[in-house]
């Protein structure tokens, strides 16, 4: 009899994990609380078009998509883009896409620019990161305080607020590292990944793979409690779509939310376990999609490093994806909080006065009447807290209950969360599931 397996999420981590079990003859079972695949990757339509709920695009070194996109036949629908970018300090709109771009930042002095370049440059080189080092101080003592003090600090307090100062030196190395993958051998030009058609494209993909080969991925159907039974787990479900209790005993379960939400399904759960994973942190986030009449600028990506400014990006999407698909242009603003900061909570009119207004402060010839459109997506568990020393609270995929485990963005390390590493992640759990239960019944 083939094993069966739950899954819980049908994000890129649990659907990637179910793939690569199916494929490998298990019966699995995805639990998916929302309407959608896709998780953070989820769409929505526009003019008849699908466009990610959240930015998204990937690198050239993101291997793990690329191939999966290959083996789903998916090959020709990634198209690769050559953007701009800026950084927004100070009242002025800084171009900041080549080298030559950093040598005129003049919001740095000149001495300070060469040593900011060869920071990010340096990374790239850098094999293992020292992990008892915070970000902060590893910018001040390798490009200066002032690298630190006028760039670095203000985008790490606009990601991680109060806990700024606390983030690991591993973390921002690996953000210079992954960026500077997509310039190969030429930095002044840098290469950005994007499916037509959204990502949602892949994961539907993956969905319809799953299900053509007997696997279930059961929409609208929230695992509420994670019970271990003498056969294995139970899944208990909330949903109008699904029984109560749906798929009877499974073999084994991975579970591919935030850790949190683990300790509130599984009231089972291995109390030292329980208490590592209640140790990591995450940010909520707030993003917003515009749809306007014109661009804002001509750069894709623009960086905020001003804490007037209630977002720490611009994204202008259509920059990557003609304005056509859309029949309008598209800007998201995306902004990191605690989730109990008041904010989080606030009405979607409340935000789009804030941002609208924010806005107009990078971009003064703005019109109110040029954006068409304004949606708002929350994300509770956006990203993850990487403090000095993280590494530590690590939890491991193999929970010490037997037959669960964990894979979640948390865990994405020392890389950040991404959908190429989130793909990574799936595929090792369904590894380690697979190897488990060839070990359960006697096999090589």
């Amino acid at each position: 009899m083939n094993p069966k397996i739950a899954i819980i999420g049908a994000g890129a981590c649990g659907l990637s994990a179910a793939y690569e079990l199916v494929k490998n003859g298990c019966d699995v079972t995805v639990f998916e609380e929302s309407e959608q695949v896709g998780g953070l990757s989820a769409a929505h339509e526009i003019n008849g078009a699908l466009l990610d709920n959240i930015y998204h695009h990937i690198f050239t070194s993101d291997a793990y998509v690329t191939r999966l996109a290959e083996e789903l036949g998916l090959e020709k629908h990634l198209q690769w883009k050559e953007p701009r970018d800026a950084f927004y300090v100070n009242n002025t709109l800084y171009p900041f896409t080549s080298p030559a771009d950093l040598l005129k930042f003049s919001h740095l002095p000149f001495f300070h620019r060469v040593t900011m370049g060869l920071l990010v440059l340096r990374a790239r080189f850098i094999k293992d990161m020292p992990e008892e080092q915070y970000a902060g101080e590893w910018v001040a003592k390798l490009a200066g305080k002032p690298v630190y003090e006028k760039v670095w600090k203000p985008l790490l307090e606009s990601k991680f607020d109060a806990d700024a100062a606390e983030i690991s030196a591993v973390w921002l190395w690996n953000k210079f590292k992954l960026r500077g993958s997509t310039r190969g051998k030429d930095i002044s030009k840098e290469l950005l990944g994007y499916m037509d058609g959204s990502f949602s494209r892949l994961y539907e993909a993956l969905r319809g793979y799953i299900t053509a080969r007997g696997g279930k991925v059961l929409l609208g159907a929230k695992a509420r409690k994670l019970s271990k039974t003498p056969g294995g787990w139970e899944i208990a479900c909330a949903g109008s779509n699904h029984a109560a209790t749906a798929g009877g005993v499974f073999d084994a379960a991975l579970f591919t939310a935030a850790p949190a939400l683990l300790n509130e399904t599984c009231p089972g759960l291995n109390e030292d376990y329980r208490g590592k994973i209640s140790q990591i942190k995450y940010k909520a986030n707030l993003c917003a999609v515009l749809y306007l009449k014109k661009p804002l600028s001509r750069f894709y990506w623009t960086t905020v490093a001003d804490r007037e400014i209630p977002f720490v990006a611009v994204i202008e999407h259509t920059h990557i994806v003609p304005p056509a698909a859309y029949g309008s242009h598209v800007a998201y603003l995306t902004r990191y909080l605690d989730a109990a900061d008041p904010l989080y909570g606030a009405s979607d009119g409340e935000i789009r006065e804030l941002f609208t207004r924010g806005l107009i402060k990078i971009y003064p010839e703005l019109n109110l009447s040029d954006i068409t459109g304004f949606r708002l997506f929350r994300s509770r568990y956006a990203q993850p807290v990487i403090v000095k020393g993280y590494h530590k609270t690590l939890p491991d995929t193999r929970t010490p209950d037997k037959g669960l485990y964990l894979a979640s963005m948390a865990q994405i390390y020392p890389e950040d969360r991404g959908q190429n590493y989130a793909i990574r992640e799936g595929i090792n759990a369904a590894k380690l599931i697979l190897a488990a239960q060839c070990t359960k019944k006697g096999l090589d």
